[in-house]
């Protein structure tokens, strides 16, 4: 027969060869496939920060401009690692060592998407450390992480009090043995807290100190609720508390805000009201007591490592007495001053001046202290490991004193803190 039979491995041959019609419809097939799979897989865009919505549109379109000049690069890879939600001046960057050597333009490009991440950790609520944190400023960043965070830390404050006459000397020791501000991604936009201070007066200098004076331990615990905003956070806290020294129970409600009002401008303070019952201890003649304070801040930002500030500040205190009038106290100060951002250095250099005043209110005549002074200052701020940061201010005021519980003229009183802080 002249028809040949095919053998197994001609078959195969002939299954491995396609002819020119098959190559051009598989190559049509993949040319119409591969888009509509590749519009089914969503790429994560440059600006994304995890669940963390940045309020302002500037950091975006710098993120956005310092990504696309970092892909448009040779080999040079930085990376931003998340970390846990922080409180207040913590910087949050690190950048993994590079396999090549950096241009000139992308290590700027670098360096500025670095200013943009850590300026949002530079709050006017927390320059100041002479009182526990404002509020948490942090909700929302890390929000993927799951659990609890916060920050726990504790601090000591040395206020002296110094006269020509080394004998008038007097000051305060005040340890903050535990404080805390905390946040559980199960309740959202909620915080709480604690604070617990113990405070002794004492004569003389601090390096020689006689603590004959008296003692005061305080305790408080915070509750605080965040409204977010496209320019920024609005808050309202609570906070319970007791002193032994005045031996009273007392409570605070308590508004503050944080808010970028355009590229260069942002305002913060706060506000609350505070009530002090009468005290239980026997032949106690003080009663209730009402005290206001606030401090509204506005802020200007020449850049991203660089900003202006001023802060007034009120402070009023009525204790009301059942003979004698009333004791009431008022005091005013306004602060000027700048931060800078150091990367991963924090400072801040201030001035100002205030008045403090307390007379009876049904006496103006009975004047119990009046002190007019100046004063200067800066606080300073660095993470010494991981997510330990160590903190400190040093403040020195010039007064000038009279009064009935005074002794009158002039005295300086150089005022220190140093504390640390965990962040997690």
């Amino acid at each position: 027969m002249d028809e040949r039979v095919e053998q197994p491995q001609d078959i195969i041959k002939s299954r491995t060869k396609p002819s020119p019609g098959e190559i051009t419809l598989a190559l049509l097939f993949s040319f119409a496939t591969f888009p509509a799979i590749a519009e089914k897989k969503a790429e994560i865009p440059d600006n994304y920060t995890g669940n963390y919505q940045s309020y302002f549109y500037d950091e975006t379109e710098n993120q956005q401009h310092s990504n696309s000049a970092a892909k448009s690069g040779s080999q040079d890879v930085t990376v931003r690692e998340p970390s846990s939600a922080i409180a207040g001046n913590t910087a949050t960057v690190q950048s993994a060592p590079s396999a090549t050597a950096v241009q000139p333009s992308e290590s700027k490009n670098t360096n500025q998407n670095n200013a943009v991440d850590d300026s949002e950790d530079v709050s006017l609520l927390r320059l100041r450390q002479e009182a526990p944190p404002v509020h948490w400023n942090s909700i929302g960043r890390n929000m993927e992480a799951g659990g609890l965070h916060g920050n726990i830390g504790s601090q000591i404050e040395i206020d002296d009090v110094r006269w020509s006459n080394s004998k008038k000397n007097s000051g305060k020791f005040k340890l903050a043995t535990m404080q805390a501000f905390l946040r559980h991604d199960e309740l959202p936009n909620w915080y709480f807290g604690f604070w617990n201070a113990r405070e002794d007066d004492y004569k003389g200098q601090f390096s020689n100190q006689d603590y004959s004076g008296a003692t005061n331990t305080i305790n408080e615990f915070f509750v605080g609720h965040i409204f977010e905003t496209w320019r920024g956070n609005i808050g309202t806290e609570v906070m319970v508390g007791s002193e032994t020294a005045t031996k009273r129970w007392k409570s605070r409600f308590k508004l503050w805000q944080d808010l970028r009002l355009s590229n260069k401008w942002s305002i913060a303070g706060y506000a609350y009201g505070e009530y002090q019952p009468q005290g239980n201890q026997p032949g106690n003649g003080d009663l209730e007591q009402y005290i206001f304070e606030t401090e509204p801040a506005i802020q200007y930002r020449v850049n991203p490592d660089l900003g202006l500030y001023l802060r007034p500040y009120y402070y009023y205190n009525r204790q009301v007495r059942e003979s004698w009038g009333d004791i009431v106290e008022q005091e005013w100060k306004v602060t000027a001053g700048f931060w800078r951002n150091w990367y991963p250095l924090l400072t801040s250099l201030y001035i100002g001046f205030g008045q403090d005043k307390i007379d009876n209110a049904s006496n103006a005549k009975e004047l119990f202290y009046d002190g007019r002074y100046k004063f200067i200052g800066g606080t300073i701020s660095y993470p010494v490991f991981g997510e330990v940061r160590l903190y400190g201010e040093f403040k020195a005021s010039f007064t000038k004193e009279a009064g009935l519980w005074t002794y009158t003229g002039h005295s300086w009183n150089p005022y220190t803190v140093v504390g640390v802080t965990y962040n997690f």
